[in-house]
């Protein structure tokens, strides 16, 4: 599509921090079951209904249809079949501008051509991957550091999950104490002992399905 998109200037953070809190002051308004079911009929079921059918068949191989939980959505999940820029194209051909930006890690924009190309370069001289240890590595780690200045050393990990695991337990280490803190409401990970207050603050271990409760101990949440 040729369109780049990028941030160009950095807004005033006070002013951004005043307006939220403005907003969240507002009174809630939800919309009516009538027209939500509405809007279901008229666009889900009939704009999407090849996600819709794909989505019915993979339940049937994978547990709730979906492979990871940012994409479950109401009344059933999208099946996304492209992505430029700041743009979505799901299985039925429908545009969407992409909000989620995969919950964050693609802040240079959906699948931009730069990366794309030098990602295909590398896959065709190696793989997606040997197991052992790339120059790009190093290169990345690099650059990790160069632009953060307060990032010294840097590692890749799996997943948030196992670096929040590994952020808790290289904590524990340095400051020989025992407790976690975490945001109440917030998501960090699948890990037991953070499975803690999530999604609502203040629920504890309530959400928590086949975590015992002992393995809270030492997690308390703020909110």
């Amino acid at each position: 599509m040729g369109e780049t998109f990028a941030i160009s200037k950095y807004h005033d953070a006070e002013q951004i921090i005043k307006q939220l809190d403005h907003l969240i002051k507002q009174p809630i308004y939800t919309i009516r079951p009538d027209k939500l079911q509405d809007y279901v009929e008229n666009y889900f079921n009939k704009k999407c209904a090849k996600s819709k059918a794909m989505i019915e068949e993979a339940k049937e191989v994978i547990p709730g249809g979906v492979q990871h939980n940012l994409a479950f959505n109401y009344p059933f999940p999208l099946v996304i079949t492209k992505a430029e820029g700041a743009y979505l194209y799901d299985l039925d051909g429908n545009r969407y501008y992409d909000f989620l930006q995969a919950g964050g890690p693609t802040v240079l924009g959906s699948n931009p051509v730069s990366v794309r190309s030098k990602v295909i370069e590398l896959l065709n001289d190696c793989g997606p991957s040997t197991g052992l240890f790339h120059e790009y590595e190093f290169k990345l780690a690099k650059k990790i550091s160069e632009h953060f200045k307060t990032v010294e050393m840097f590692r890749m990990l799996g997943s948030g999950t196992e670096a929040c695991m590994a952020a808790i337990r290289v904590a524990r280490l340095a400051t020989k104490k025992k407790y976690i803190i975490k945001m109440g409401g917030a998501y960090h990970g699948w890990s037991d002992q953070l499975a803690y207050g999530i999604r609502v603050p203040g629920s504890k271990w309530t959400q928590a399905g086949g975590v015992p409760r002992n393995c809270f101990k030492y997690t308390q949440e703020f909110f």
